[in-house]
């Protein structure tokens, strides 16, 4: 019998645990010290279960040949009925058994709504709750986001990167960009997103996207899409990338344009997406709501729907990274989300699925305050960052007042291990917001230390007050639909 991981899985394993990833149906799982053993087993060239067997007896030494095959095969045939793995008598069945993404599948890649893990029997311990207290100890990077030009082709009403950033931009030399991938993948990372600025506009996109999946990275790539050639778009599918994702603001061309501020770019990001779609490139639309558009976003739901994309929408605007918060203007006020909401949840299927789906905070742990005050607001700090083209690494692609270090004047694994700002980062917790603690809105927040900074003018601790008005319409909201039988 032979056994490989599939095309669209990824391994990463420490001396704590081991974790597997498919960036096609979304689904991870985490496993102890013995569970990492076996899946240090696993690559993507085909081994045979003997050999991999006669291995493990080499670890376990007071284990029977019998018991250990039994185990590791109960193992692996549950990666494989749950597509991490594919198993077969020869490489050609293992070939035929491997999932290549295509909008002609049933149910095309979507984001899992939750973390909890897919398996036989149920696992309390979801994913994103494992992780965020098990790097607490052992901070361990996994995703790096690179703005890899700060120029940008568009000049979008909402967006937080000031303008000045994007009209004196330039690109990070394609050569620092591979070995701060190399330093990436040496340090255990999983996962890339370029982006920008606009992605599209370094020249040698194309190649780092190569580089990086030699490397064996997830890839994803942020676009407006206006820059995208032609002739990239079958690499892309050959690369297997995870997930290019796009905003689109209206299926009205003149919403969308004045919303950019660049006549003919709706015609231009839609004739894109619809050209990577034929090319099997899984894409995703994002339709930030705004005054703007309030009243077009479910046509541009219905058109996601239509091609068998996921679009999502944000209704929480952020303040721009330099602290100016002019763009806010933009932003919809508290009596228009709640006509949003109220709108979404009559007639967005996707919010409907994912709301009744949702588990509350206060029932997943069960509400015991001690652990609760003891994890992480967020990732920031703790296994993500994000990299300028001038070399400055922020907690978050948002967060461009927060420089934690320079890749020009410091190795990416000293940043990330003796940054001074990083450990005060490291140092917040849920205690850290008392007044949130016990908050009747709590499972309804999306709390955000840096739209807290951006928005208070660089006082990450000051909790926004927009922000606890919309956690208290969406609870307000859901339980009046809820009581109504509607959700």
């Amino acid at each position: 019998m032979l056994i490989r991981i599939s095309i669209n899985s990824f391994i990463r394993c420490t001396e704590h645990y081991g974790y597997i990833t498919n960036q096609l149906t979304r689904h991870d799982r985490t496993y102890d010290s013995v569970g990492a053993d076996m899946l240090r087993e696993l690559s993507r060239e085909s081994k045979d279960v003997e050999d991999i067997v006669s291995h493990l007896l080499t670890i376990y030494k007071d284990v029977d040949y019998d018991t250990l095959k039994a185990d590791f095969m109960e193992f692996a045939e549950s990666l494989a009925r749950y597509k991490f793995i594919v198993m077969g008598e020869t490489k050609e069945k293992l070939d035929a058994a491997d999932l290549t993404f295509s909008y002609a599948m049933e149910n095309p890649k979507t984001l899992a709504t939750d973390y909890y893990q897919e398996t036989e029997t149920p696992v309390s311990e979801n994913t994103q709750d494992f992780f965020l207290e098990e790097v607490q100890g052992r901070p361990l990077i996994s995703n790096i986001q690179f703005e890899l030009s700060s120029r940008c082709n568009e000049r979008c009403i909402h967006c937080y990167i000031p303008n000045d950033k994007k009209n004196h931009g330039f690109d990070m030399p394609t050569a620092k960009v591979k070995s701060l991938l190399d330093e990436l993948a040496d340090m255990g990372g999983l996962h890339v997103t370029f982006s920008g600025g606009e992605a599209f506009m370094h020249r040698d996109l194309m190649e780092l996207v190569r580089y990086a999946r030699e490397k064996d990275l997830m890839v994803t790539i942020l676009s407006n899409l206006i820059a995208l050639k032609d002739e990239d778009i079958q690499e892309l599918h050959d690369l297997n990338i995870s997930l290019i994702q796009t905003s689109l603001y209206s299926m009205d061309a003149g919403i969308h344009d004045m919303i950019t501020t660049v006549k003919g770019s709706f015609e231009k990001t839609k004739a894109a997406i619809e050209k990577l779609v034929a090319a099997d490139v899984p894409v995703q639309i994002s339709c930030p709501i705004m005054k703007a558009n309030r009243h077009g976003y479910d046509k541009v739901l219905d058109y996601a729907r239509s091609l068998k994309i996921k679009a999502q929408t944000d209704y929480i605007m952020m303040a721009q990274a330099d602290l100016d918060t002019a763009n806010l203007a933009n932003r919809i006020s508290i009596e228009e989300t709640e006509e949003l909401l109220r709108d979404i949840i009559e007639h967005d299927w996707q919010y409907k699925d994912e709301t009744l789906k949702q588990r509350p905070i206060s029932e997943e742990i069960k509400f015991d305050l001690e652990r609760y005050k003891q994890q992480p607001v967020c990732g920031v700090g703790y296994d993500n960052c994000c990299i300028t083209a001038n070399g400055d690494v922020y907690p978050c692609a948002g967060w461009q007042d927060m420089v934690l270090g320079n890749v020009y004047k410091q190795s990416l694994r000293e940043i990330w291990e003796n940054s001074a700002k990083i450990k005060e980062l490291r140092k917040i917790t849920q205690a850290s917001f008392p007044q949130c603690l016990e908050c009747e809105a709590r499972d309804y927040c999306a709390r955000c230390l840096v739209r807290n900074y951006n928005e208070s003018g660089g006082d990450m601790m000051k909790v926004n007050e927009h922000f606890c008005k919309v956690a208290f319409l969406n609870k307000r909201l859901v339980e009046e639909y809820r009581s109504k039988g509607l959700l």
